[in-house]
This record gives C-alpha cells, structure tokens and sequence, in this order.
C-alpha cells in the first residue's frame, strides 16, 4: 500500500525564478517590438513602401496592399502574445516573419539598399546595413529561445 502511496506522487520540476524572470522580459520586448513596429508602420507607411518599391518590380496596388497587411500582422502578433493567446503558434508565426525579416535585411544590404527601410516608420532610423542584420537576427534567436523555453515548459508541466 505504501509502495502505491509513493508512486503516486508526481515529481515536479520547476524553472529557476531568476531565467523566468528574463524568460517574461524577453517574451514582453518581443510584444512590445512587434506593436511598436506595426503601428509606426500604419502611422508613416511611406519609408516600407519606398524600400518595397526599390526591392520587388510589383504593382503599386500591391505594394499598398503589402504596407496595408504587415503592420497589422505584426499588431496581431504582439496583441496575440500579450493577451498569452495561442503562444506556441504565434511564437511560431514570429520566427517565420523575423526570419524574412533577417533575410531581406541581408538581400537589401547585399544590393546595396542605402535608404531606411521603414521597418519602424520613421520613427528610428533603420538603414540597411551590418546593424540591421544584427538586429534583426538578435530578434529571432530570442524568439527562437522563447519558442524552445515555452515547448520545454510544456513538456515539464505533462
């Protein structure tokens, strides 16, 4: 009877206080950058549009379209993670959108993009270039450790 009692218990293993506490904060930056991001880029469209019109040979409807739909993505996605709503898909859908972030960083710097990009209206200066890529891949590998933290959480918490 006592052996079945001990069985029973379940063990529990928790995150140490401190790397949840930084783990909360990069979760938070993540959702702040993203709303931050997409809302300057609905108050001052002009400086992504500009880069999209010199990057991709589209129709301008298109482009318009583009400018129309990403800043709402990203408010989306940063509404999405404050509110904790489906946090596992939205990380997900952010790694996917800071990696063409990253890549188009790369490609914009590699032909020669010497303009602002816009990624932030024209509110902070984003011009193409060594910093850009560096930011832009920081974002996605703390984005890519959230997204791991939150899948080990999972398994620790079944």
């Amino acid at each position: 009877m006592l052996t079945s009692t001990v069985t029973k218990i379940k063990m529990f293993r928790t995150i140490p206080k401190g790397f949840e506490l930084i783990r909360r904060s990069l979760y938070y930056f993540i959702a702040v950058v993203l709303l931050f991001s997409g809302v300057t880029k609905i108050v001052d469209p002009l400086p992504m549009m500009e880069t999209m019109k010199a990057v991709f040979k589209v129709n301008e409807n298109l482009l318009i379209l583009a400018a129309t739909i990403l800043p709402v993505i990203e408010i989306g996605f940063g509404l999405m993670l404050v509110f904790n709503v489906e946090t596992k898909k939205v990380l997900f859908a952010v790694i996917i959108l800071f990696f063409c972030f990253s890549t188009f960083s790369v490609y914009g710097t590699i032909i020669g993009l010497n303009n602002d990009c816009g990624c932030f209206g024209s509110n902070v200066s984003s011009e193409f270039g060594v910093r850009m890529i560096i930011r832009n891949v920081i974002l996605l590998v703390i984005t890519l450790l959230l997204n791991k933290t939150s899948l080990l959480e999972q398994k620790i918490n079944k």
